[in-house]
């Protein structure tokens, strides 16, 4: 293939080269005018211009959050040239994924309701009983009149006739919705010039009926409360979940963020429990109500019994998971005469049950053709050809071994697209999403495009979404032009708000802790850094009582343990391995946790501060553990610069609402505890700190100029202890913290303004803050200079109110524990 120098259309197709016995999607097509355009203006475009265009693509994608999985690893590519589907040809496809969805819904309701399918022995009992996906307490979920199948999605390919053929139903986790979203809105950005050469339908539309379709019929609420239900940040579509959530403008709500009360579910937030009147439901049927399925922490108990009362609208019930499994997909034409009494529209791929006894024998012996489901593992697909032939052979011997458990399907050819790779046109197969949603007392709406996957291997994009893949942007021609959003313009009168919404619980006890282990972090590195140039400086004789308080408090910072040593190679030593990266309490474990908590919340942080965080966590992974003092330092340096840069962006960019205040809340408790956990090591436990250990002190808070411009040059413990405990005028001193902590718990919601006088956690800061100031500083030290017992009381005292304070707002806030009423008098 050449390289593209101003090329014009027709080298372009000269030098393309499809694969031999496949059909290719661009080359039938290239005459007409509309493929004519989208690539005369790809042909005006030299190879420079190109490549920096698709680097912008997939930075866009990247800013967007949608792209990657916990790991920040890519799984997708954008490509820059559209995917252009004839008109003809999308009119029948649409109308043969909306039979579709028509259908599947019909034979779900039949399954789960009077079996009818199973009685006349259309379907095979064995094959439905024996999947995994049928799960018995979903039978009679659902009213008569219920839609079992809200929202779908179908994979399409072509088979080797050329058809669009259906391999693939999805309707538990339609993933790819926010992917196709995305994609549409990084194309809009980067090259708006080809973007506006086509006339072509828009997206808004169907989200926007998705929105309307959540929200039809319900009697609760003016302003009904929906939720996408989302596994946990650990999931690979949990970003995807939370732009698509974003862009709909609905929570994003994990298993744990809800409870059952009273016969519905309620969203904990900070205001108390909302109920909620709809839910979107990203998350495996097994798991999402372990009360009557799978045991586990990450479902919703009583799910199931409050879709069952009819008190919820669920997009999609657990049980729908039964047409993922692929077992149907034999039997589509059969179930299509009998439930519509019509021919089905769009074929489904060659599939079998192995099952049937007659034709396992015919079927094995085209075995490297296949892909084989397992019904008792959903989700499992394996391709015979992408395996190794012993590996071949004995899978074969299990299917025949146990028949009934599996299903196989005929692998597809598909077609191909053109993909920009290396300087090229280069063919790539090519699947098609679809999705389809069911709208009330209205035709079925399909997304007007869909998610294009392409691949070198056409089994990988027939395996799962899982695999990496190159995507494209789906067009269709429109007539008219359309200006369609979710944010759509208004000429009447609006009534303003400074509200930012409910805020989930489970949001603010992460923003919570990653206040928390954003401070340790922070603290351990700056420990380490007045720490670290003591080893070398320090008298030989002086190192052990000099170090040993820093090096105590940095082991310990993240609940670590210390041993007492009197060999200053074994100070050093526990020190250096806060570096390893298997150590639990070091400072990658810390940077982890704070990663986790952020991924967890991603939505309330703005793109900048997304990059500061990938730096950050670069800087971490690359910290040189071992060499010279100086370029550890400096390696802590870049660390502290950074970590300073995500507090003043989430200071900059985040509203001054609840969403700030645990997480500064969190930060300021940390603060407190550590530095009075630092006081004890250096005062209480050595009575006698030296002048290098108390510089270090200073040095370690960054308040070593503000005790210099006070005191000149004399250094006494007294004067330490009153800058970083009582001083709140100190940024870094504990009065600080407290007086900071006082006034934000003050301003948290009200958890019942029943209640007479102050909660829980408004009390503890009352004492707290009255506790350092009734502080007498001269009873805190001898008259030898050394600590009284007064001074470690005091520490003591002020770290279990801190603790008692976290555990109060955990209570009240994050966990919901049921507030007590005051007795009344009868």
């Amino acid at each position: 293939m050449t390289q593209l120098e101003n090329a014009s259309l027709a080298s372009l197709i000269e030098a393309y080269r499809p694969l031999a016995k496949v059909r290719d999607e661009w080359l039938p097509h290239v005459q007409q005018s509309a493929w004519q355009d989208v690539y005369g203006w790809f042909a005006d475009q030299g190879s420079e211009t190109l490549a920096g265009l698709s680097t912008d693509l997939q930075h866009q994608l990247r800013e967007h959050g949608a792209t990657f999985d916990p790991q920040r690893q890519q799984n997708r590519t954008l490509d820059i040239l559209p995917w252009l589907i004839d008109a003809q040809e999308w009119q029948q496809l649409e109308a043969g994924l909306r039979q579709r969805r028509r259908l599947l819904s019909a034979v779900l309701k039949d399954l789960y309701g009077p079996q009818d399918l199973l009685k006349l022995g259309i379907l095979p009992p064995e094959l439905i009983y024996r999947n995994a996906s049928f799960l018995l307490p979903c039978h009679h979920l659902l009213p008569d009149e219920g839609e079992w199948l809200m929202l779908m999605s179908s994979d399409v390919g072509r088979d080797a006739q050329g058809r669009f053929c259906a391999f693939q139903d999805s309707s538990q986790a339609p993933g790819g919705l926010g992917y196709v979203l995305e994609n549409r809105v990084a194309f809009n950005q980067v090259v708006p010039e080809l973007a506006r050469r086509f006339r072509k339908r828009q997206l808004a539309s169907f989200f926007k009926d998705l929105q309307k379709s959540m929200v039809a019929h319900m009697p609760y609420n003016n302003e009904p409360l929906i939720g996408l239900m989302t596994r946990n940040y650990r999931d690979q579509q949990y970003f995807e979940h939370a732009f698509l959530a974003n862009y709909l403008n609905i929570a994003l709500v994990h298993g744990a963020d809800l409870m059952y009360k009273e016969g519905r579910l309620w969203l904990k937030t900070l205001s108390g429990l909302q109920p909620l009147d709809g839910l979107m439901r990203y998350m495996p049927d097994n798991v999402s109500d372990p009360l009557e399925l799978d045991a586990g922490i990450a479902g919703t108990p009583g799910l199931l019994q409050c879709i069952r009362q009819g008190n919820l609208l669920c997009c999609n019930p657990p049980g729908t998971s039964l047409v993922d499994s692929g077992c149907l997909l034999p039997y589509m034409d059969t179930l299509c005469e009998f439930l519509l009494e019509e021919p089905l529209l769009l074929p489904s791929v060659e599939a079998h049950w192995c099952g049937n006894a007659e034709t396992l024998p015919a079927l094995l012996d085209e075995a490297e053709s296949l892909i084989i489901r397992d019904l008792e593992r959903p989700g499992e697909l394996i391709a015979l050809a992408s395996i190794t032939r012993n590996e071949r052979e004995a899978f074969i011997q299990r299917i025949q071994q146990d028949p009934a458990r599996y299903m196989a399907q005929k692998a597809l050819p598909l077609s191909t697209v053109p993909v920009w790779q290396h300087n090229a046109l280069a063919p790539r197969s090519v699947v098609l999403r679809n999705f389809v949603l069911h709208r009330q007392n209205d035709e079925d709406c399909v997304l007007p495009g869909g998610l294009a996957r392409c691949h070198e291997q056409p089994l990988a994009l027939q395996t799962g979404l899982e695999s990496i893949f190159v995507a494209k942007e789906v067009w269709l021609h429109s007539r008219s032009s359309q200006h369609i959003s979710l944010l759509h313009s208004a000429i009447t009168s609006v009534r303003l708000s400074r509200r930012s919404g409910l805020l989930p619980s489970r949001v603010a006890d992460h923003l919570f802790w990653m206040g928390r282990y954003s401070e340790r972090l922070n603290l351990a590195c700056r420990a380490l850094r007045a720490t670290l140039p003591l080893v070398s400086t320090v008298a030989r004789e002086e190192q052990i009582e000099t170090l040993t308080p820093l090096v105590e408090f940095a082991c310990t910072i993240n609940g670590g343990t210390f041993t007492p040593t009197e060999s200053a190679d074994e100070l050093t030593g526990q020190l250096s391995s806060l570096f390893a990266r298997d150590r639990m309490d070091g400072l990658l474990t810390v940077m982890q946790s704070l990663i986790m908590n952020a991924q967890s919340v991603r939505e309330f942080f703005s793109e900048d501060t997304w990059h500061v965080l990938e730096r950050l966590q670069n800087a971490l992974n690359t910290f040189p553990a071992q060499g010279s003092t100086s370029r550890m330092v400096r390696a802590l340096d870049d660390v502290i610069l950074l970590q300073s840069a995500i507090y003043g962006l989430n200071n900059e960019t985040m509203s001054r609402t609840q969403t700030l205040r645990f997480m500064d809340i969190g930060q300021h408790i940390e603060r407190a505890m550590q530095t009075t956990s630092l006081l004890e090591s250096v005062f209480v436990k050595n009575p006698m700190p030296t002048a290098t250990l108390m510089e270090a002190v200073l040095r370690k808070a960054d308040t070593l100029m503000t005790y210099r411009r006070r005191y000149r040059t004399e250094l006494h413990p007294v004067a330490i202890i009153d800058l970083l405990l009582l001083d709140e005028g100190t940024p870094r001193s504990v009065g600080y913290q407290c007086a900071r902590l006082k006034r934000q718990v003050n301003l948290l919601p009200d958890r019942d303004s029943t209640l007479p006088g102050l909660n829980a956690e408004q009390r503890l800061m009352v004492e707290l803050v009255a506790l350092l100031q009734l502080v007498d500083l001269d009873a805190l030290m001898t008259e030898t200079g050394e600590p009284s017992e007064q001074l470690g009381e005091l520490l003591e005292r002020i770290q279990t109110l801190l603790i008692q304070l976290s555990d109060a707002i955990t209570l009240a806030y994050f966990n919901h524990a049921d507030i007590p009423k005051p007795i009344v008098r009868i």
